[in-house]
């Protein structure tokens, strides 16, 4: 191998690397966003469950 061809190599492996850590990235980006989509929905449902709860209480 000469020495541009070596650079070549090592010009591929980084690029490679950049693209897996960007993927990286972006998985964790994903994954905390559906986090925080569950956590919001739950709340959402027991908001809703404790409305009808408050106005049962009310109507008495």
């Amino acid at each position: 191998m000469n020495i541009n061809q070596v650079r070549e190599q090592l010009h591929r492996l980084i690029d490679e690397v950049d693209d897996i850590y960007v993927l990286n990235g972006l998985y964790r980006t994903l994954l905390s966003d559906k986090r925080q989509r569950e956590d919001y929905e739950k709340e959402q449902a027991e908001k809703a469950r404790r409305q009808p709860a408050k106005a049962s209480k009310k109507d008495r």
